[in-house]
Formats: structure tokens, sequence, C-alpha cells
């Protein structure tokens, strides 16, 4: 289910309205991406699930509907999994639905940016331009790795063993290779 959801977001920005690749539109992206963590963090829990609920039908409307889905069980995993564990250690479950919250409503915008955001908007921000473009091409390289081991007739765990490894493997590889680009450039990057 990854690897479609991936080639979703990558390809998206290619049919993607216009309005969302203009540079007005990043900025509200980014506003939209403060306004989630604030809204996750200060407001009741029943606010943010509207919020999240709504960042959701936004996804859908956009026809990410993979990407919507993949959210949704991804949150539900996470809080399954957190909420066991919180059971077992004797945590604390509003600080784990918090948690969820503040991850579920951040997902969204953050698929929104990396799908509707042209690289030249991200320049004028160094840091969030070599994430954008560290994540760009791990997620081209990651299909890449993916289709390749699908037909050498790699399947099941061992298959998303290796996928999971050469991602790591490569987003390391990826950005020491963009930080030496750019400090060569004359960009300081910390």
């Amino acid at each position: 289910m990854l690897i479609p959801v991936l080639r979703e977001v990558v390809e998206y920005r290619y049919r993607a309205p216009r309005a969302l690749l203009s540079t007005r539109a990043f900025m509200v992206k980014l506003a939209l991406l403060v306004i989630s963590i604030v809204v996750s963090l200060t407001q009741p829990l029943d606010i943010v699930i509207m919020y999240v609920v709504a960042l959701l039908a936004v996804l859908l409307v956009l026809k990410l509907w993979r990407t919507a889905l993949y959210v949704v069980f991804s949150v539900v995993v996470l809080y399954i999994s957190m909420l066991l564990c919180a059971v077992i250690l004797h945590g604390d479950l509003i600080r784990v639905s918090r948690f969820v919250l503040v991850a579920a409503s951040t997902l969204p915008v953050l698929v929104l940016l990396a799908s509707t955001t042209n690289p030249s908007d991200f320049r004028k921000i160094p840091a969030l331009y070599l994430l954008l473009v560290v994540f760009n091409s791990v997620l081209r390289e990651i299909l890449d790795v993916a289709t390749v081991y699908r037909a050498r007739g790699v399947e099941g765990l061992n298959y998303w063993l290796r996928v999971i490894i050469a991602s790591i493997t490569l987003s390391f590889s990826r950005s020491t290779m963009l930080v030496d680009s750019l400090r060569s450039r004359g960009i300081e990057v910390e």
C-alpha cells in the first residue's frame, strides 16, 4: 500500500490545481502547518478531531484518495500501538491521544506541502529546501528500488526489509551529498 501512496504524492504535482502551486499558496500551506501544530496542542480533543477530519476531507477533495486512506490507516495503527503501550506501561491515555492527534493533523498538511509545492518556493528557506530535495529524491529512488526488488521476485518481509534499509541508506547519503553541494555554492546549512 505504501508504494502506490508514494507514487500518488510524487506525481500529484503534475495534476495539481494551479492555485496550489503558487507562491502565495506556499505561505498559506506553511501557515496551515503551524496552525495544525498549535490547534492540536491547545484545543480540546473534539475540536482537534473535527480539524483532522476537515484536513482529510481536503485530501479527498484534491483527489488524493490513497493518501487520505493511508493517513487514516497510519493514525489508527499508531493510536492502537501507543494505546496498548500506555495501558501496559500505565501511561497517560490523554497524552497518547494528544500525540496521535498532533501526528494526524500535521501529516495531511505535510503531504499537501510535498505534493503541491514547487521546489523553487522552498529555496527561500534553505532548511526546508534541503528536506524537500532529500524527501523527493529518496521517494523516487525508493520507488525505483521497490520496482527492482519486485522484478527480481523478492516478496514478503524480505521485500519490505530491503526497501526500508535501502531508503534509510539513500536518505543519509543523499542528505550528505546535498549539504556538501549547498555549501560549495555558498549556502550555509547548519
